[in-house]
């Protein structure tokens, strides 16, 4: 727990989405703005009755999808008050050039209103195991920058159920979707819990994105996990993109070795591909010059372009 206790404000601040020199000072917009609006698509609220808490879902269908008859994949994304509307406008480009095939996007939010006010509920949602340090931490300092702070940590588990349990059942007796060929794309703490579920899958993801996942985490327990995982499983079958900003350690950050985002994605790819999973398909893009908010945009052109690779 060593580097859990060293865990600083820079520190939190980029799994929080602001990353860089300093954190900027933000005024925390009320709940009541709402989110960018994304043409085609329609959200709503859902109260978990595994998890207690509330989720706002939102699903971007494909243009032909009232015509067609058929049956679509589906990539459930979380973090989408940050990436929703970046994640579909991206896939309908990359759909006109029949790169990927048409998508079902389901979008997995808090009721929060504008991103930055998502901050606090994804503390809880997206991190697999409890860390009483970070939430100590962020609820001293992230009020100073205008961020709500952390309502709490470790609730990864719970959060999963209720995609397993209520969303997945909901999404697929609602729309035409095909139960073989789901997607998860998750960002930092969002690739972190998409880490966790690789592990603990289950069949119920086909492909990953997994952009920027803070591996660092409770001093890097998801390696733990992994590695508890590889005494007892030979397969992991799935397509898993993993990405990371070469940059992304370019702040007081990277002094704590454990709390790098570079060099621990570097070693779980290696791992991952040194246990030879059968059913695996890995890539990692390490991209030049690109921070951790900056390289979202490419992990996401370049995670649809090779998860659905063999699909187009």
């Amino acid at each position: 727990m060593k580097s859990a206790l060293r865990m600083t404000a820079a520190a939190i601040s980029l799994l929080a989405g602001c990353g860089g020199e300093s954190a900027p000072v933000v005024t925390t917009p009320p709940p009541e703005i709402p989110a960018p609006f994304v043409a085609g698509t329609e959200s709503w609220e859902t109260s978990s009755a595994t998890s207690k808490r509330k989720y706002q879902i939102s699903v971007a269908l494909p243009l032909n999808y009232a015509s067609s008859g058929q049956r679509y994949p589906v990539l459930y994304a979380t973090d989408a008050n940050f990436h929703f509307g970046t994640l579909v406008e991206t896939a309908r480009a990359l759909r006109l050039e029949n790169l990927i095939p048409d998508l079902i996007v389901v979008g997995i939010g808090w009721p929060v209103g504008h991103a930055v006010n998502a901050i606090g509920p994804r503390s809880l949602d997206l991190t697999p195991t409890a860390d009483p340090v970070w939430v100590e931490t962020g609820t001293r300092d992230w009020p100073k920058n205008g961020w709500p702070a952390p309502e709490g940590s470790g609730g990864g588990p719970a959060f999963l159920r209720f995609i397993r349990e209520e969303l997945i059942p909901s999404v697929e007796e609602k729309y035409r979707a095909d139960p073989n060929n789901r997607a998860y794309y998750g960002f930092s703490l969002g690739g972190l819990f998409g880490t966790y579920v690789l592990l603990d899958n289950e069949g119920t993801f086909h492909r990953f994105i997994l952009g920027s996942p803070a591996l660092f985490w409770q001093n890097r327990i998801i390696f733990e996990q992994e590695s508890a995982h590889a005494k007892t499983h030979t397969r992991v079958p799935a397509r898993v993109f993993f990405s990371v900003g070469l940059d992304e350690d370019a702040t007081d950050v990277a002094e704590l070795a454990n709390q790098a985002f570079v060099s621990n994605v570097r070693e779980f790819v290696r791992v991952l591909s040194e246990r030879r999973y059968e059913g695996l398909t890995l890539s990692a893009q390490y991209f030049e010059g690109e921070r951790h908010n900056s390289v979202a945009g490419m992990t996401i052109s370049r995670g649809l372009r090779f998860i659905y690779g063999s699909a187009r």
